[in-house]
């Protein structure tokens, strides 16, 4: 008994030992500091003994230097310090905020050899224009972020440095208003290898136009200017991005033609297309000049993506939706979705992504017949009184699936909706309400039998019996009625017709 116990006493130890910290591989403690900012790992590792200097000596550091950081400890700073100074070698990454005093932590040198990523955010005053020219030391940077806080700083002397860093691949710059810019000198336009360029809130037209003439790499563009500004397009010679494939717009009251001139200055071969936009022009949303459009210029296109709100008082006839229905679309699976709010229109066209009743089919991908009844209407937060003023525009477009999108639906709401889309086949909503609201009446909802063709119907919540009665009645073609929560329990249920 003795010895067994003793035994047993002596394999404790053992385990204890061999399951320490220290005896830990390299590859785990690797693991371990992935979820680490680099001054954590450094503070956890550093001076405890030399097999954990060695390992220390082999670790790439991600910094995140931030006001909160270095306001939570003392000590935080002085570990910044040792890492920016004797450990330049081994920082791959930088996140840095600019309104701290980081004169006295550290500057850029050709000693930061393995500097990938720099994330450099709200950045402010001239002397920032001269932080940044220190970024010509940065032998390997291939990705850079700019968020600019400050109106005064010029734009043009930042993308002069920007577009001679001889790896940059990626650059994103992004500003809070309109700093000043200017048309850029003249440079060798072979300099610059960005590949992926990001510009957002601080440029028109043709300072876009003028920047990327500087970027013949270029594949992926972003281009986000929601204030008003001038859309005239007075750069007339095309420039040729043989490379360019991913372009992303988001852009505000710009006329269509204005839109199409500005991609004509491009040459390219785009394979994905988005655009999003406010508009007050209804011709982004011809579906047939798309068609002509997109066949012309861009045919090898994979992937199109327009979004367009429109104030309640720009309604796209039912003609026009019916028109996103062609094989032309179908052929492309891109889909027309309408999204209705209290506050504006949202015309989407997507490529078409599995929605529930999907699950039904045995199919991988719907068919082209079942694409062809695809187009969806979402409802928010719309009563009675505002469907009556907007349901003109629906009731002879090829609506087949409605989703309502508030806590609780009226249930005589429900039905004049679903009487005003006579081919509807599925129908989504979060839960009913019986309590009547503006005095409106039952009698004349209850007194017609439904004609509905809806044969699937996904409920959030139902609290009685009563509710799958009323939904039985107004969809009596349901075949599938699937429940996620039933008189408070969490279980959902699917019944099968």
């Amino acid at each position: 008994m003795g010895r067994n116990s003793k035994s047993k006493n002596q394999n404790i130890k053992v385990y204890n030992k061999n399951s320490s910290l220290e005896h830990l591989s390299n590859e785990i403690l690797y693991q371990i500091c992935k979820h680490l900012d680099g001054y954590e790992a450094f503070y956890a590792f550093h001076d405890l003994n030399y097999r954990f200097d060695q390992f220390l000596k082999s670790l790439l550091f991600i910094l995140n230097i931030t006001s909160d950081t270095l306001k939570s400890k003392l000590y935080i700073r002085e570990i910044f310090k040792e890492i920016l100074n004797f450990h330049k070698n081994r920082i791959i990454v930088i996140y840095l905020d600019m309104l701290l005093s980081f004169n006295d932590l550290f500057s850029f040198n050709s000693s930061f050899n393995r500097l990938k990523i720099l994330h450099l955010y709200n950045c402010q005053s001239n002397k920032f224009i001269a932080f940044l020219q220190n970024l010509t030391y940065l032998p390997d940077l291939s990705s850079l972020n700019l968020e600019i806080c400050d109106q005064s700083i010029n734009l043009n002397n930042i993308y002069q440095i920007i577009l001679t860093l001889p790896k940059l691949k990626s650059c994103d710059i992004k500003t809070n208003n309109n700093p000043k810019f200017s048309s850029l000198l003249s440079m060798n336009q072979n300099l610059s290898q960005i590949e992926r360029l990001d510009i957002r809130g601080h440029c028109d037209l043709n300072e876009c136009l003028c920047i990327v003439s500087h970027t013949h790499q270029l594949s992926h563009l972003v281009y986000i200017q929601t204030n008003p500004i001038d859309y005239n397009i007075r750069i007339n010679s095309p420039i040729n991005l043989s490379n360019l494939t991913h372009l992303y717009l988001r852009i505000s009251g710009m006329k269509f033609n204005v839109f199409e001139n500005f991609l004509s200055q491009i040459s390219c071969k785009l394979t994905n297309l988005c655009l999003t936009t406010e508009i007050e022009d209804m011709k982004y949303l011809d579906a047939n000049h798309w068609e002509n459009f997109l066949l012309e210029n861009y045919s090898q296109l994979k992937i199109f993506q327009l979004k367009c709100y429109a104030k309640h008082n720009h309604i796209l006839d039912p003609v026009k939706i019916n028109q996103f229905l062609t094989s032309f679309w179908i052929e492309r699976r891109w889909v027309l979705e309408i999204n209705v709010s209290p506050v504006h229109f949202l015309y989407s066209i997507t490529p078409y992504k599995k929605r529930w009743y999907d699950e039904l089919s045995k199919e991988i991908y719907p068919s082209s017949s079942e694409l062809k009844k695809s187009c969806q209407l979402t409802l928010t937060n719309i009563d009675s009184s505002r469907w009556n003023q907007i349901k003109d525009m629906f009731i002879s477009a090829k609506i087949y699936h409605l989703v309502l999108l508030q806590e609780k639906t009226f249930i005589v709401t429900l039905i004049k909706i679903v009487r005003s889309l006579p081919k509807l086949i599925s129908l989504q909503f979060n839960s009913l309400s019986f309590i009547e609201p503006n005095g409106e009446d039952f009698d004349d909802c209850f007194s017609k039998r439904s004609k509905s063709k809806i044969e699937n119907v996904y409920v959030e919540k139902v609290e009685t019996n009563g509710e799958i009665a009323c939904i039985s009645t107004l969809c009596p073609r349901m075949k599938c009625f699937r429940i996620i929560s039933f008189e408070n329990s969490t279980n959902s249920r699917s019944f099968y017709y």
